[in-house]
Formats: C-alpha cells, sequence, structure tokens
C-alpha cells in the first residue's frame, strides 16, 4: 500500500525520520551520561515505545494508570507515572501494577503520598516516590526546598514506599534558546537549593529527573538531573520548530489532508478539522495558526471546524486544486495523536506499518 492509497485525513509518520530522532536522542544521553524515560504520552503507542527502549531508554513515563496499563500488557516493564494518583480506586490500581512492574509515581503533597502507601501495604508492594518540584511552570509541584525536605521525610517513613528523589517539568521554557537559558538559571538555583536541604537531612536522592522536548538536549546543564523525559522529540512539531529544537526536515509526523472546496477566494478548505489536529495555539511569534503545510510556508490553516480546516492562501503564490493532496504539520503531535485510531508509519511512498493508537483516550 503507498500513501497515495490512505483515505484522508491520515495521520503519517516519516519512519527515517523517526529512527534518526530516536538516534540523535540516544546518543545525546549517551554521551552526557544521562538515563532516558521518554513520555510516551506523545504517541501512546507500545510498538514505539519499544523502539525507544531500543534506543537506549531504561524505562518510559506515561500520565495516567490507563496508559501504564496499555504498557504493561505490551510487556513494558519499568514505568515512571509522572502525575499524583489520587481518586477513588486508583491507589489500588497503582498498587496492584506495582506488583508486575517497576512502578514509581512523582507526587507532591502528604495526602497522595499516604494513600498510595495504604493500598501498597495491602499487596506488599513497593513503589518508587519522586517529589515534584514547581520550578516555574505553575502546575504541580511543591514550590520550596523546606516543603520538599517535609514530603520527602514523610515518604521516607511511610510503608511501601521507596523515595526515590526529585522530578521537574520546565513546562515555561519552551521558548526560544536564550530564553531558556535565563529562565534556567532560577530552575538551577531551586534545584540546588533542594538537593542540598535532602543531603543535609541525610535523605540520599537516586533520580533527579528533568525533561520535556524543548529542554532534553540541555538535560546536562540543569543541576543534578541525571534522567531527562522528552516525548515529542520522537516526532517533533511545529512548536518545536518555533522555539528551535528542530527543523521542518526534523518532523516525522504529519496529517494527509485533501482539498475539498476552493470556492471562496483566497481560501482553501480540507477535509480534516479540529476532530483531526490539535487545536493548541502556535505558541511563538504572533501564535496565528492551527498547522505548517509543508509545500507552501506561505498558507495559513487559520481556523478549524470540526470537519473543516481553513486555510488562506491569500499570501501564497501556489494554486490549490480541488482533490490535491496536501501534508500539515499539527502544531502539537501529542493531542494530534490521541484523536486517530490508527497512525502509519511509512518510507518514501509506501506504507510500511500500522500502528494502533492503543492507549487513546486513557485519561483514567
Amino acid at each position: 500500500m503507498f500513501i497515495a492509497d490512505l483515505e484522508t485525513p491520515a495521520v503519517v509518520v516519516d519512519l527515517d525520520v523517526l529512527e534518526r530522532n530516536l538516534w540523535r536522542m540516544a546518543e545525546y544521553c549517551r554521551s552526557h551520561d544521562l538515563r532516558l524515560r521518554p513520555h510516551t504520552k506523545s504517541h501512546k503507542i507500545p510498538e514505539l515505545a519499544k523502539r525507544q527502549l531500543a534506543h537506549s531508554a531504561q524505562g518510559i513515563t506515561v500520565a495516567k494508570i490507563g496508559e501504564a496499563e496499555v504498557m504493561l500488557q505490551a510487556g513494558v516493564t519499568d514505568i515512571l507515572i509522572a502525575y499524583p494518583i489520587i481518586g477513588r480506586g486508583k491507589a489500588e490500581k497503582l498498587a496492584e501494577l506495582a506488583t508486575r512492574a517497576n512502578i514509581t509515581v512523582s507526587l507532591d503533597s502528604v495526602a497522595v503520598a499516604q494513600a498510595i502507601a495504604a493500598e501498597a501495604q495491602k499487596t506488599d508492594a513497593r513503589i518508587g516516590i519522586l517529589v515534584e518540584l514547581d520550578v516555574g511552570f505553575h502546575r504541580c509541584g511543591v514550590t520550596t526546598e523546606d516543603e520538599v525536605l517535609s514530603v520527602a521525610r514523610v515518604v521516607s517513613d511511610l510503608p511501601g514506599l521507596d523515595f526515590k528523589g526529585l522530578m521537574f517539568f520546565p513546562g515555561h521554557l519552551q521558548v526560544p534558546e536564550k530564553e531558556r537559558a535565563d529562565l534556567r538559571a532560577t530552575v538551577n538555583d531551586f534545584l540546588g537549593r533542594s538537593l542540598a536541604k535532602l543531603e543535609d537531612a541525610g535523605l540520599p536522592v537516586e533520580t533527579v529527573s528533568g525533561g520535556s522536548t524543548p529542554t532534553a538536549r540541555e538535560g546536562h546543564l540543569f543541576t543534578g538531573v541525571n534522567e531527562i523525559r522528552p516525548g515529542m522529540y520522537i516526532f517533533n512539531d511545529r512548536n518545536m520548530i518555533g522555539v528551535g529544537v528542530a527543523d521542518l526536515e526534523d518532523c516525522a509526523l504529519s496529517v494527509i489532508t485533501t482539498v475539498v472546496s476552493t470556492s471562496v477566494p483566497g481560501r482553501a478548505i480540507v477535509d480534516a478539522g479540529s476532530k483531526t489536529f490539535s487545536s493548541d495555539t502556535h505558541q511563538v511569534q504572533d501564535g496565528s495558526g492551527y498547522g505548517l503545510v509543508k509545500t507552501d510556508p506561505d498558507a495559513d490553516v487559520e481556523r478549524l471546524s470540526e470537519e473543516h480546516g481553513n486555510l488562506n492562501i491569500r499570501r501564497s503564490t501556489r494554486e490549490y486544486r480541488v482533490g490535491e493532496r496536501l501534508a500539515i504539520i499539527p502544531n502539537h503531535v501529542c493531542s494530534t495523536v490521541n484523536m486517530h485510531n490508527q497512525i502509519y508509519g511509512v518510507r518514501g511512498e509506501r506504507v510500511e506499518t500500522i500502528w494502533e493508537v492503543a492507549g487513546r483516550g486513557k485519561v483514567q
């Protein structure tokens, strides 16, 4: 089967580019003595997780227990759940998973630690714990070194839990390189103070887990970091191009669409809308558009209806024809993949493999 045989819209992945992305990240981690634990929320596909493990990853990261269950069922047994686990039934599921796999969880409160420990005790499971720091993204994480020590001490004393170290997500560093360098100094100050506090208290730190694709190749510049958790690097997307950590040729994933209408002057409508593309905005420059047309950077994917992609082509010198196909790189690959049951691995024009997005919709 060839790309031309696929019904559109279809998500395709250039296997040559994907393999190059995997190799580059593995080489970077090897050269800087960093453990690689990729976040599989970007693809949610066990076969791709196994490719990452084959490219030097020591384990994987997931966001939810449902994703961990999918990966464990496929034979992946070293999993970090980078999310505080709380709520009816969740700690029980976590403890059960920990009887069959090496499970680590991040958290930022004593309440979550106590809930997990209560269930771990019932199964004799051991669950690794990373205390999450808020280093500036203001989503999850403790905000002072005193809080770090307080939560770490409780974790160390609770049955069934093993304090492993620290975790942080520098989401606010999804900016151009110069801005990342300025922000990194504040992150490092907090990391340094936290590590010193734990050392003075006699609490050994096995892991300092950083990550995100925008900062992945800067992992060695963060204080104490010995593990990184990039996700989007396997595919890359328009936002990664925008912040300067990927070029167009590094983007493995694109959405193949068909032009269905050119009746409105200055417009081309494609058969892929908000049910196909991520509705995430472009996070650099003026923030406009929902994707990049690979063959026409002057076209603007200006609006998304549910089933229509509305391209503004007024600045384009290219002629658009009904029935022709376009390849569009989404702003954000993670949420794009999650809207599809299957994606296609291609080499050249040939479809080489079809992957089921097995972790799709696993939000619990």
